[in-house]
């Protein structure tokens, strides 16, 4: 029983944050005069997890194993006693060598797709220049397991983004309940604030369990980060703030998006923690995966 209750508890901490899941601690109507994007969200994904099992290329075959030596036996020598002068070095090398190992696994057999990760069906383009490639982050601020994948990425992006690996944040509208978010992250951007109070706003949801999803609650939060309420208002109901967010909605849901956290590694590939197993092995399959794309050239 005790085996079972784990199990669960584990399943849970790396699932996603779907588009039907209801907003956290839903309070008052959002800011005024915050115009809402028109597109209606997409159909959800029974599980929250990312992409469609019918149109992404994938296979079920089981993980790729390294496989094993063949280490034949050496056959006995039933020859006349006038055929055993082989020499030593003949017999040395008949016999398998007393130190052989078994290879390691190929970095290119490790992750599978279709298990730890999905191909879209059509790339997207990307941002990144020349020869770089594109790691997006898709996040939405009121949920749980974006907010516990938080610190990963931060470390990831601090010490070990590849020098050629261009990151990018987006945050998803999925549905109503997250746009308010949404504009708050696009308009941090424009401010030029965004990477002061981007963790901030996560503790202030998560620990401090203010929903940050009414004008008054949100010039107050800005307020203690140094942006006056009409440089925040002002910003916030830009034509520019609005532009980023409708572009980036279209994005997430190009990539097929139905649920959060989730990255989208150059415009082809989309996985997760739930679908990695784990935060850890997330950041292996992200690397094997940009990898793979730099040998693509």
């Amino acid at each position: 029983m005790t085996r079972i209750v784990l199990a669960l508890l584990l399943a849970f901490s790396f699932a996603a944050c779907s588009d039907s899941a209801p907003p956290q601690d839903a309070g008052p109507a959002p800011v005024a005069n915050a115009a809402e994007p028109t597109a209606e969200p997409p159909t959800a994904v029974a599980d929250g997890r990312v992409g469609d099992a019918e149109d992404a290329e994938t296979t079920s075959d089981p993980l790729l194993l390294a496989q094993e030596l063949d280490q034949a036996e050496t056959p006995v020598d039933e020859s006349p006693d006038d055929e055993s002068s082989a020499s030593d070095d003949t017999l040395a090398a008949a016999l398998p060598a007393a130190d052989a190992v078994a290879p390691t696994p190929n970095f290119v057999e490790k992750f599978q797709q279709g298990r730890h990760y999905t191909m879209l069906p059509v790339a997207q383009p990307t941002s990144a220049g020349p020869g770089k490639i594109e790691v997006v982050e898709i996040f939405w601020y009121g949920c749980p397991h974006c907010y516990s994948l938080e610190p990963y990425i931060s470390d990831w992006v601090a010490d070990d983004l590849p020098e050629n690996v261009e990151f990018v944040r987006m945050h998803a509208a999925l549905n109503r309940g997250w746009q308010v978010h949404a504009r708050v992250f696009y308009t941090a951007e424009a401010l030029g604030v965004l990477d002061e109070v981007h963790e901030d706003l996560f503790r202030e949801i998560h620990v401090n369990r203010n929903p940050l999803n009414t004008q008054e609650l949100l010039v107050e939060f800005f307020a203690n980060h140094g942006v006056p309420e009409d440089q925040f208002l002002d910003a916030f109901n830009s034509m520019g703030v609005q532009t980023n967010l409708r572009r980036a909605d279209a994005q997430v849901r190009r990539f097929r998006i139905t649920g959060v956290p989730a990255v989208i590694v150059n415009g082809k590939y989309v996985t997760g923690a739930d679908k990695a197993g784990g935060y850890d092995q997330l950041f292996e399959v992200i690397e094997f995966l940009i990898a793979k794309e730099n040998r693509r050239g």
